[in-house]
């Protein structure tokens, strides 16, 4: 194709001269579904080949009929126009000539023009055909136009840089590109934090040069920077939201290393079968904080605020949608009327524990997994901090664990101080210029700095899905085995 762009080396459209290239041989090759004639040019200079026994005179016509591989080579089918007999011809791809496009007098679609007759970087006049109007194009277009209009194709190239960041370019931008798919020597690579993560251990330190930062919030790092990634490092923090008034307030994520003094206020469970699932851990007495009512017989409904101890756990047989099935149910007993109830574990109620003794401590050691939703209340500040924003809440619901995997960098302007790179939150791209670096080439002493408690939004806790310990999935409510 890019030959047949070498071969025409200039046309003219109405007078108008225009660049070769592929298109003509490209668009008879795919044309539109549409029926047309086949393009005719005309020659304005003789053209001669080794393998022709003729010459093509000046102004002879050729029509354009198609391409043929024949033995390798790729041929252009011709056929020469206003001959008797019709001769046709096949020219070979090197070829060189000047050719003129022959005045179409056929009616086209604008789209038909667009897709088929409108060269990159040309123009092109038309006129409307009777019983049409161009106002169907545009409302700028006057209604009573009795010209023609000038179409100015305007084409934009997509560009992908690095960060999967899309921008467009338009084509009467003038810029050098250089194409390096094909090199084998690769002068570097573009590396994202997870790649780099992802690295094996016998590899760092590796030596990097920032190329790309995308971050949501200020970020003490910039493109250019030299850093050299000392290891790869898992963060704990917990994800816990504020409780105001019975509502959820703020979401914090909090450090392991919180050293605020905590009062463990209870788990909270979501539904019944969260309750079931706490009972391998000892008895469990719980709070419900909405009303549920009962779907069929033998289950029981609960109000809000209501109080139960779980009994034990079994299996009953009850109607639902018209058909008998066989259930998971916990048996529970309640607190104050001493009466039994039998709840289904795909049951909701937002319960919280009922702790007895409630214990005192540090968020590490109260909030274990297994221990996870659960409702706390910091006592005292942490003293390593200048605020505490969790000081003086009404309460907390630390919801799951966050294992944040980061990097462990320090700049090479400033050896000593290591900076941490959390890979889920920071679109960063880097080129990797050295790897298995000596102890003695990247300084020691380094040391992280203290981790504070972000405040985050609803949007961005969402992001953290990826990071969470996946929570054991309720039951769901059986289904009917008939669609009747």
């Amino acid at each position: 194709m890019t030959v047949w762009k070498r071969c025409l080396t200039s046309r003219v459209f109405d007078g108008q001269e225009v660049s070769p290239g592929t298109k003509a041989a490209r668009r008879k090759e795919r044309g539109p579904a549409t029926h047309r004639s086949p393009p005719c040019f005309k020659n304005l200079v003789p053209i001669s080949t080794a393998e022709l026994p003729l010459v093509l005179k000046e102004r002879q016509t050729l029509s354009l009929i198609g391409l043929e591989d024949r033995q390798g080579e790729r041929l252009l089918r011709c056929e020469l126009v206003r001959n008797e007999p019709p001769l046709q011809l096949l020219l070979p791809m090197d070829c060189w000539g000047q050719f003129q496009e022959c005045r179409d007098d056929r009616l086209y679609t604008v789209d038909t023009i667009v897709r088929w007759k409108l060269f990159t970087g040309r123009k092109r006049r038309v006129r409307v055909a009777a019983g049409h109007s161009l106002r169907t194009l545009s409302p700028h277009i006057p209604e009573l136009i009795g010209g023609h209009l000038v179409l100015h194709p305007s084409f934009l190239a997509m560009a992908l840089l690095p960060g999967e960041h899309e921008i467009t370019i338009p084509s009467c931008l003038d810029i050098r590109v250089t194409d390096v798919t094909g090199l084998r020597q690769h002068p570097g690579k573009f590396t994202t934090m997870r790649q780099i993560y992802s690295m094996e251990k016998t590899r760092f330190p590796l030596r990097i040069r920032i190329t790309s930062v995308v971050t949501a919030e200020p970020f003490p790092l910039q493109c250019g920077q030299l850093l050299t990634v000392l290891r790869t490092s898992e963060v704990r923090k917990f994800l816990a939201t504020e409780l105001s008034g019975g509502k959820m307030g703020r979401r914090f994520l909090i450090p392991a290393t919180y050293w605020g003094s905590v009062l463990w206020g209870g788990r909270y469970f979501r539904m019944v079968s969260d309750v079931a699932l706490a009972m391998r851990q000892g008895q469990v007495r719980f709070r419900a904080h909405r009303d549920y009512t009962s779907p069929a017989e033998p289950f029981a409904s609960f109000a809000a605020n209501e109080c139960f101890v779980a009994l034990q756990q079994s299996v009953v047989t009850a109607e639902l949608q018209g058909e008998r099935h066989r259930v998971d149910v916990l048996q529970c007993q309640n607190i104050a009327t001493h009466a039994l109830a039998t709840f289904p574990l795909f049951a909701q109620g937002d319960f919280l524990e009922l702790v007895v003794d409630p214990a005192v401590g540090k968020l590490q050691e109260l909030c274990q997994v297994t221990r996870l939703p659960c409702h706390i209340r910091v006592l005292s500040p942490d003293p390593t901090m200048a605020r505490d924003p969790l000081f003086q809440t009404e309460g907390l619901r630390v919801e799951n664990v966050v294992i944040e995997q980061s990097l462990i960098a320090q700049d090479d302007a400033s050896p000593g101080h290591a900076v941490e790179i959390p890979v889920e939150k920071t679109g960063m791209e880097a080129l990797v210029i050295a790897e298995r670096l000596e102890i003695r080439d990247v300084g020691k002493g380094t040391s992280v700095a203290p981790q504070d408690i972000q405040e985050i939004t609803e949007a961005e806790s969402l992001t953290y899905s990826n990071c969470l310990i996946a929570p054991r999935p309720p039951p769901r409510p059986p289904k009917p085995r008939s669609l009747s």
